[in-house]
């Protein structure tokens, strides 16, 4: 019976009540990751010491993001398989740099004109609790790629271009991209910053759905990580030595030039899958399309087709 109401659901273009479940149930792992980012924020001056700060980023952040991902996929029932875990090849490098750097360039663009040049001399934090902070050695410079760059990049693409997309996969590509990257930026609890959150978030998934791997908006969002920790005294320096308008036709260019490159390159990609025969949702073929009936064979091509049996059980 069950298998008759899916089938039934598909014969009409209708969602079946576990894909339809899955759009009701995803908002309850955001604000789950919502609910610990706030408590942390009520609770960040007492659980960070300058002895304790990195391992206590690390540890939070594993518990704010990979626990409830993982209690969310247990309790629904579905698998890593839907996360798109496998590696992307090197016909995929072109798009994967054109989006770090579309969006490096251009969520600092946004940012310069939202905040001024304080966007460009304020010390990077993650979610409005963790400020980052380097003394130039070696062992705070490791810590700081990791607990600042790498593991937000595995933590927040795990649950929002991993968890979040397969979810809203089922009900549309364009409903998948579009709420993982609104809770993308909601969840990072600063709306000076919004636009450019979700600005990211959309190259982020389109990265994805592009490279067919989660891997791939990992590395993006690492490597753009990297820059906001690492670059932003060469961004000031820069501003500094050739004044705004120069700062801003660099930035503006280097937008414009690699959103062309990044949009170039999915172009490619979806045409390659086209000729795959592949659909949108990365998991299964699109069913071959018969050939025209002759005029020869009309008749043949009007009678009716037997239904095929479904292997349901009884």
């Amino acid at each position: 019976r069950a298998c008759r109401i899916r089938t039934s659901a598909q014969a009409l273009g209708m969602k079946a009540p576990s894909e339809r479940r899955r759009s009701i149930t995803a908002p309850f792992l955001v604000i789950s990751v919502f609910l610990l980012l706030l408590l942390t924020r009520i609770l960040g001056n007492s659980l960070l010491t300058r002895e304790n700060e990195y391992v206590a980023v690390i540890i939070l952040q594993l518990l704010i993001f990979m626990l409830p991902a993982a209690i969310y996929l247990k309790l629904t029932g579905e698998g890593t398989s839907e996360l798109r875990l496998a590696p992307f090849g090197i016909g995929h490098l072109l798009l994967v740099i054109s989006a770090v750097v579309a969006i490096s360039a251009g969520t600092l663009l946004i940012r310069y004109h939202t905040a001024g040049y304080s966007a460009l001399s304020e010390s990077y934090d993650l979610y409005g609790v963790f400020i980052s902070k380097n003394d130039g050695s070696v062992t705070d410079t490791l810590y700081l790629l990791l607990a600042y760059a790498a593991l937000p990049a595995v933590c927040e693409e795990t649950v929002f271009r991993g968890v979040l997309c397969a979810e809203y996969q089922h009900r549309s590509s364009f409903a998948a991209v579009f709420m993982s990257s609104l809770f993308f930026a909601m969840i990072h609890f600063d709306i000076n910053n919004f636009f450019s959150l979700f600005f990211a978030g959309l190259v982020l998934a389109l990265t994805l759905y592009a490279t067919r791997s989660l891997l791939a908006p990992m590395i993006v969002h690492f490597c753009q990580n990297l820059l906001s920790v690492f670059g932003r005294p060469v961004v000031q320096t820069l501003y500094d030595l050739g004044g705004e308008k120069l700062f801003i036709f660099i930035i503006t260019a280097a937008t414009l030039l690699f959103l062309f490159i990044f949009c170039s390159e999915a172009a490619r990609l979806y045409r390659g899958y086209s000729k795959q025969n592949l659909s949108s949702d990365y998991r299964k073929l699109l069913p071959p399309v018969p050939p025209r009936a002759q005029s020869g064979d009309a008749q043949n091509a009007m009678k009716p087709v037997s239904k095929p049996t479904l292997p349901c059980a009884k």
